[in-house]
């Protein structure tokens, strides 16, 4: 942190009360890279959280179960056959400039994100229409299957059923904008300009945002905390001492974990993201799911996936969701079914397999793993193995964007899914996905994904499982571990905080509560319920 920065920090530190006075304030402390504030050209999760409390579309999360809440839907309803949706706008939604929200702020929102290109533009290819007119190949606008009916009812019309579709209107990228601010590039010389959120915009400067409390928002009645100040510092020891001395009350970024003093404030958890290694299924052999089966089933998964080397080792692509843990994934070495797979595909004991080329980004962790892969598959059959270690800064545009189809046989990747559904993993391996790099091609896992798109919720649930399961089985995909997520807040004050599997914590939910102790100092007599950083690593 420069000099400069670090005073500011402090003068706005001097001025917070600490915990255990009146709270009129809930103060954040991010990393130092400030947020983009329009929602549709942000790509972080800080920017993500920071918009909960500015913007609002017509859902949200539940803070907790991160099922869909209705937010400026005050009703809705499908058609029949899933593809046309019908939303009723709250009456009493406004701008916090007091002018009222309309249906057709939704249609000029959505379609200047489709105007945009954005990368979070994908999302709306799931309505009619919105992918070739953002693509330039049909640009009239009437062609897009987002309609205003009337001044409070919005239509969407959806290329197919898609039972996640309210889950993906909790995104960021389906909020809505001010037609003022439609064409604004600078949207922090802006402030304070109107929004719909719970919080609306007062300052920002290169240290902080300040946001108050909404009071044209549609229920304000439930939000609490009249301020928000949100501070963007890359130094741990004044994140964490500001947490220890009780002037702010949630580290979302930096801290010193080993330094907190208040260890059950420390929380870390599973989100929503994996890492795993895929096979280019584009030409044969590696096509052929025998072939990818036995080669997965020469391999010591136990080793590979080491509670002793990752927090989360992953079995399974998705992370399980409540109603959704059936997947079966492959988990121990069967060198006989391996053998006899390789016979079947006619490649008795590896003999005339083509060479194995393993491409990684040349960091410690993915080279371990590939040099286990070359060292089991060259021990147990007749074949060679090439590792192709790549440069960090172009390895993944070189395997999702390669000339070549066959420049590798084996890459990694980590995925990590934007809303809270199978599908944000599992439509990427769907065939002819722009997203899929692998280039899979499976019949009967498209079967099942085809027949989840208009079944209820618990047979949907279960045809993902099936569908994930003949993906892993297949070995197209080869889980390595999940990633988690860490923050520091003390959960029993600051309520209405939970962990969940997107890490995300809508501000409107947040009030206070009783601290434990006061400010953030760990009772003498309390067991540390949290590992330091350094054991999390």
């Amino acid at each position: 942190m420069n000099s400069r920065l670090a005073l500011a920090v402090f003068a706005i530190a001097a001025l917070l009360a600490p915990i255990g006075a009146q709270e009129t304030e809930f103060v954040t402390v991010y990393g130092a890279q400030l947020p983009q504030l329009d929602p549709q050209r942000a790509l972080f999760s800080n920017e993500a959280q920071i918009h909960t409390a500015l913007y609002e579309g017509l859902f949200t999360y539940d803070p907790q179960t991160l099922e869909p809440v209705r937010a400026l839907a005050q009703s809705w309803s499908r058609s029949i056959d899933g593809k046309v949706y019908r939303f009723s706008i709250r009456e009493n939604a406004q701008w916090s400039d007091g002018t009222a929200i309309t249906a057709e702020d939704f249609v000029r929102s959505w379609l200047r994100m489709l105007d945009l290109n954005a990368e979070y533009a994908t999302f709306f290819d799931i309505i009619a229409g919105a992918r070739e007119y953002r693509l330039g190949t049909d640009r009239v606008a009437d062609h897009v299957g987002i309609k205003a009916i009337d001044p409070m009812t919005l239509e969407v019309t959806l290329v197919r059923p898609a039972a996640y579709f309210t889950r993906l209107l909790c995104h960021q990228s389906f909020a809505l904008i001010h037609p003022s601010m439609i064409g604004v590039k600078d949207w922090r010389a802006a402030i304070p300009y109107p929004v719909n959120g719970p919080y609306r915009p007062i300052s920002m400067t290169d240290s902080e945002l300040v946001l108050e409390k909404n009071e044209k928002y549609w229920d304000a009645a439930s939000v609490e905390i009249p301020t928000l100040r949100m501070m963007f510092t890359d130094d741990d020891n004044l994140a964490t001492s500001l947490f220890n001395t009780g002037h702010v009350h949630w580290l979302d970024g930096p801290g010193n974990y080993e330094q907190v003093l208040l260890q059950t404030a420390i929380q870390v958890f599973p989100i929503y993201s994996t890492h795993y290694w895929f096979f280019n299924c584009e030409f044969a052999p590696w096509n052929d799911q025998r072939v990818r089966r036995a080669l997965a089933l020469l391999l010591p998964w136990d080793t590979i996936r080491s509670s002793d080397t990752y927090r989360l080792p992953a079995k399974t692509l998705v992370l399980p969701l409540p109603g959704y843990s059936k997947t079966k994934g492959i988990e121990k070495a069967d060198k006989e079914e391996a053998k006899k797979l390789l016979a079947d595909a006619g490649y008795p004991n590896g003999q005339g397999l083509p060479e194995i080329v393993i491409a990684f980004a040349d960091y410690k962790q993915p080279r371990a793993i590939a040099t286990t892969f070359k060292t089991e598959w060259e021990k147990a059959l007749d074949l060679h193995v090439t590792l192709k270690p790549m440069a960090p800064s172009s390895y993944y545009d070189s395997i999702t964007n390669r000339a070549d189809t066959t420049s590798f046989t084996l890459a990694h990747e980590t995925w990590i899914g934007d809303f809270a559904d199978p599908e944000a993993f599992l439509q990427m391996w769907t065939t002819g996905a722009p997203l899929n790099v692998a280039g899979y091609e499976d019949k009967e896992f498209m079967d099942y994904m085809n027949q989840s798109y208009a079944a209820n919720d618990d047979t949907r649930m279960q045809l993902l499982s099936k569908a994930e399961t003949e993906l892993l089985q297949g070995a197209a995909c080869l889980p390595i571990y999940h990633n988690f997520a860490a923050s520091i807040i003390d959960a029993e004050y600051v309520q209405g905080w939970y962990q969940n599997a997107l890490d995300i914590h809508p501000y409107k939910y947040l009030h206070f509560g009783t601290p434990s102790v006061s400010p953030n100092v760990a009772d003498a007599n309390m067991p540390a319920k949290a590992r330091p950083v350094s054991a999390l690593q």
